[in-house]
């Protein structure tokens, strides 16, 4: 729970220079894959994986995660439950690939007989550049147009001026290095 005491701070230096534009839309669209996916299968799992082997922004895939699960929650997995249907069940012609497929060594265990996964899959397959071109658009704009702003806030200077803050900061840094 110590680590959520830095996270105004964090994201901060999300909108920062240090940080490239291509990673921080990259761990958005991350974050929309889980978003549109039920998270308590095998293929959340999967999509976890990526969170750590790829180079992308996990704070980005983090920040955004909530906002696609509850838009996920309000509806949209009507949406992928109908495209996963549509794809699994009234495709015909894709019946002989989702049989083989399925009874893949590997494959078989990613839940991709489930309408939610495939349609989900399907969804942000079909959203991911779009959303990609624009979150790494919002974020130039952001970091040319209101970064500086940010930096120079009141709720960022009233955050770097508390002590309690930065006593147990350092608390919790010189427990960690004792253990």
């Amino acid at each position: 729970m110590i680590p959520f005491l830095n996270l105004p701070g964090r994201i901060v230096r999300l909108f920062g220079a240090n940080v490239s534009v291509s990673e921080v839309a990259s761990g958005i669209c991350l974050g929309m894959f889980l978003g549109f996916i039920p998270l308590n299968g095998p293929m959340a799992i999967i999509l976890f994986l990526c969170f750590f082997l790829f180079k992308i922004n996990r704070l980005a895939a983090m920040l955004i995660l909530p906002l696609f699960k509850l838009l996920y929650i309000l509806g949209v997995s009507v949406l992928t439950d109908w495209l996963g249907g549509q794809i699994l069940i009234n495709a015909q012609f894709l019946a002989g690939f989702w049989g083989w497929v399925t009874h893949l060594p590997i494959l078989a265990y990613l839940d991709l007989g489930n309408t939610l996964v495939v349609g989900g899959i399907l969804l942000c397959a079909i959203l991911c550049l779009p959303v990609y071109l624009v979150s790494k658009k919002a974020i130039i704009i952001i970091r040319e147009r209101y970064f500086d702003r940010i930096k120079n806030s009141k709720f960022v200077a009233w955050l770097k001026k508390m002590p309690l803050l930065n006593k147990i900061t350092t608390f919790v840094v010189r427990v960690r290095s004792r253990v």
